[in-house]
């Protein structure tokens, strides 16, 4: 009997002590927002175990570049060690709305408004980049502030991406034309020269052995539609009054009137890649849709990180080519965007965190993730010039004969401006002006509707929601 009693305390106690621990592991693991603010004077010194989520990683390339980062920080950090996470998968909603996420983990930068002021997810990273001394004013203006949200910086651009031309230099050489690079050069590289251009290598089928289109431009594509509607001089949000301006605003209506008239005007393929619908082929308007991208589209949009891609393809046919920046609207504007990295405010050690997140702001960091293929273009400044990034083509500066113009994806950064909605207005608003631009030059080209009906449409749904959204 007395055995038994025995036994039955030992139950007990064990049970006891298992449902102690079993509290203890559930108050250690318990969310518990961090603000990102440390005491004044304070020196982190980054130390423990994080890990990172980066669940874009389709290629050994993709992955190079993030673990050739992951070493340079730790190599520095000796005392941290970041387990890093690499997937083709994105499950990060899930794994934010379970507290299972990384201390660190990547994000477009679409994802950061909602993040940061509608889930409040995010941990501000402001006292930190004081704290690491981290030099703000060596990063590219509009890469810095596509991570703010309300005043404070919650998100860390890995690199720096604005749109530029691929163009087919056999076709322009054929016609007699000046090289844009040259053109670019002495600052004639305008929009009306450009369309001078469009005009010049478009050819009628019956004229040609192989017919040729001016360009091809992903129209419904946020990078390629907002500089539109600013490059004329308007502003089509505004942000105090909480309104969008598309069809109140002239300036805004004249550039979207722009990206019309070039399809119209038959020296343009449009890239429906960005958005939906398509262009109807009749009697008086071309689509150009059995055009090559490559042996009959002179100019295409492209951002650096189809660069090497795109140069493979002109080079398997045997074509010379090269890159070109975006002619200059009247307001010279170039759409430019990023991804990057944030740290989870529910983080259990957020000076390591922090310091990863913010090691893609030095040149130490951007040397190790940019540095190969599978890289992109450094965000900051003093890296410009350097030629690691580079690849995987000769440089023109070095090569001129058979080199590409890597000026081009870091020319006119004083242009830049949010290639996404998202960046600027809330995410509603942002899917009010996407789903409408998407669609607005084939719906008008194509006869369906009228530019006016449906920027009119755009505004009054995006202020009537912007409206409810306030009042609320």
């Amino acid at each position: 009997m007395k055995t038994n009693v025995k036994s039955l305390i030992r139950m007990i106690l064990a049970l006891a002590l298992a449902f102690i621990m079993t509290l203890t592991l559930f108050a250690c693991t318990e969310y518990k927002p961090n603000d990102g603010e440390l005491p004044e004077g304070y020196v982190p010194e980054p130390s423990g175990k994080i890990k990172l989520n980066y669940y874009i990683a389709a290629t050994e390339a993709d992955k190079r570049s993030v673990n050739d980062w992951v070493a340079a920080f730790q190599n520095k950090y000796r005392d941290v060690t970041v387990v890093a996470e690499l997937s083709n998968t994105n499950n990060i909603v899930n794994q934010i709305a379970s507290k299972t996420c990384g201390d660190v983990f990547f994000l477009w930068e679409i994802d950061v408004y909602n993040y940061a002021a509608v889930q409040n997810v995010l941990m501000p990273l402001d006292s930190y980049i004081e704290a690491y001394e981290i030099d703000l004013s060596n990063i590219f203006n509009a890469i810095k502030d596509m991570g703010n949200v309300n005043g404070k910086t919650y998100m860390v651009m890995r690199d720096y991406n604005h749109l530029v031309f691929r163009y087919n230099r056999d076709i322009i050489t054929s016609a007699s034309l000046e090289d844009p690079i040259k053109l670019e050069s002495e600052g004639t590289w305008t929009w009306d020269t450009f369309k001078e251009y469009c005009a010049r290598l478009t050819t009628q089928e019956e004229d040609a052995d192989v017919p040729t289109v001016g360009c091809s431009m992903r129209l419904g594509y946020g990078p390629v539609f907002i500089p539109f509607l600013e490059g004329w001089g308007g502003r089509w949000y505004d942000k105090e009054n909480k309104r969008v301006n598309f069809i109140s605003d002239s300036k805004v209506l004249e550039g979207v009137k722009e990206m019309i008239s070039l399809v119209q005007s038959n020296v343009c393929k449009y890239n429906a890649a960005g958005g939906g619908g398509s262009i109807k082929e009749t009697a008086d308007q071309r689509s150009f849709g059995s055009y090559n991208d490559y042996n009959q589209v002179v100019f295409a949009d492209i951002e650096f990180p189809s660069f090497g891609a795109v140069g493979k393809n002109y080079e398997e046919k045997g074509i010379d080519w090269d890159v070109v920046s975006l002619p200059a609207f009247p307001t010279h504007k170039v759409g430019t965007g990023a991804t990057g990295f944030a740290v989870f405010n529910g983080t259990r050690n957020p000076e390591a965190a922090a310091a990863l997140c913010l090691s893609l702001y030095t040149e130490e960091g951007q040397r190790a993730y940019n540095g190969q293929e599978g890289g992109s273009v450094p965000n900051v400044r003093s890296l410009a010039d350097a030629s690691f990034w580079r690849v995987p083509y000769a440089d023109r500066e070095i090569d001129p004969e058979n080199g590409k113009n890597y000026f081009a994806f870091v020319s006119f950064p004083e242009a830049d401006t949010y290639g996404r909605a998202e960046c600027v207005v809330p995410p509603e608003i942002a899917t009010i002006v996407n789903t409408y631009m998407a669609t607005v030059v084939p719906d008008v080209v194509n006869g369906s509707k009228t530019v006016d009906d449906v920027l009119k449409k755009l505004e009054d749904e995006a202020n009537q929601k912007w409206d409810a959204l306030y009042n609320d």
